[in-house]
């Protein structure tokens, strides 16, 4: 959940991950916008990274709250 629009926040998590982990790593993770709302929105990334994306995520500004992981995008439109 976020409080911005949705293109902003994905490039402040890419951006954040680049601070805190290079950019090597963050083309790694693989980083996209799957699909948006108001105030949700799905984002995906690699599997190998993400503990360094939860990590991101928590340490983004402004505050992005993760509602919940799954391996797939109808897990998640249930939530």
């Amino acid at each position: 959940m976020h409080g911005g629009q949705a293109v902003d926040i994905v490039n402040s998590i890419v951006k954040r991950h680049a601070e805190l982990f290079g950019s090597v790593a963050t083309e790694r993770a693989g980083i996209r916008m799957m699909r948006s709302s108001d105030t949700m929105t799905i984002i995906k990334c690699r599997l190998e990274q993400l503990d360094s994306v939860l990590a991101t995520i928590a340490l983004t500004d402004p505050p992005v709250l993760t509602l919940g992981t799954s391996g797939s995008i109808k897990q998640l439109t249930k939530i």
